[in-house]
């Protein structure tokens, strides 16, 4: 008997994920329970007309946390293995899907649930996808990369220029704060429509925006970062986008005065 789609999606995918993330999710929860909730949540997407391009992965808050500290690009590497496993079950794809990893206190430790998500952004129109990714009307345009930075310590800048940005203790992530209330996987800056989303990744003493705690936002210049109370300053440079600021490209590093600093206080 010929197999369904779906039961060749959901093989595909668990055998994939089964091999790359075995280690990984040792004694934390089944590789499996996640491959085919994705699986299926693809293809249920897909049968309304047009697979979805943005699935949640939704763990225990201390289950996300220790995936995430062991691998920072855990979201992009099951991403990567939902496009290969829906090539080979002939699931067509306009792009590479979005996925995020999102704590849920509801959840019991080794419990997932996988969601499909609407595109739309807390406060923004619609979600973009990642630089370099086609655009909304399949054009291949998309709008041009903020010349941002954040400024850490009051003082040293550090220009963003890729579209996955990993801020935590850990030292692979792409901006290391050496901090003990910063968490291994604290949080991550994603390039939306031009624009940068910033995600808590279910940090133990949380991220806020200007005094307020959230899981996403959609970040603008002069915004006062708090991640476990260590602040960090978005902003972003004035003229053409594209590039990093042209001396911090060159190393430097800038003082930014007019910038707030974190009320005393303040998260």
């Amino acid at each position: 008997m010929k197999k369904s789609r779906l039961t060749q999606l959901e093989e595909r995918m668990e055998a994939l994920v089964e091999g790359t993330f075995a280690r990984l999710f040792a004694g934390r929860l089944q590789p499996r329970d996640i491959a085919l909730q994705l699986a299926r949540a693809l293809e249920d997407s897909a049968s309304g007309g047009a697979p979805a391009l943005r699935y949640a992965v939704r763990l225990n808050p201390a289950d996300a946390q220790a995936l995430l500290g062991e691998q920072p690009r855990l979201a992009e590497l099951l991403a990567a293995e939902l496009v290969q496993a829906a090539r080979e079950a002939g699931v067509t794809l306009p792009r590479v899907p979005e996925v995020l990893i999102l704590p849920d206190l509801l959840l019991k430790p080794r419990s997932v649930t996988v969601t499909v998500e609407a595109a739309a952004l807390s406060d923004t129109a619609a979600a973009a996808p990642v630089a370099g990714e086609a655009g909304p009307d399949g054009a291949g345009s998309a709008p041009p990369t903020p010349r941002a930075f954040l400024i850490l310590d009051g003082q040293r800048t550090v220009p963003l220029t890729q579209a996955i940005v990993g801020l935590g203790r850990r030292l692979d992530n792409h901006v290391i704060l050496e901090d003990p209330r910063v968490s291994r996987a604290h949080a991550q800056l994603r390039l939306r429509f031009g624009r940068y989303v910033l995600y808590d990744l279910g940090s133990t003493g949380g991220t806020y925006v200007n005094g307020q705690r959230i899981q996403e936002c959609v970040l603008r210049p002069g915004d006062v970062i708090s991640l476990a109370g260590v602040p960090v300053i978005y902003g972003e440079d004035e003229g053409q986008a594209g590039g990093p600021p042209p001396d911090a490209a060159a190393g430097e590093t800038r003082h930014r005065p007019d910038f707030p600093t974190l009320p005393p206080g303040k998260p």
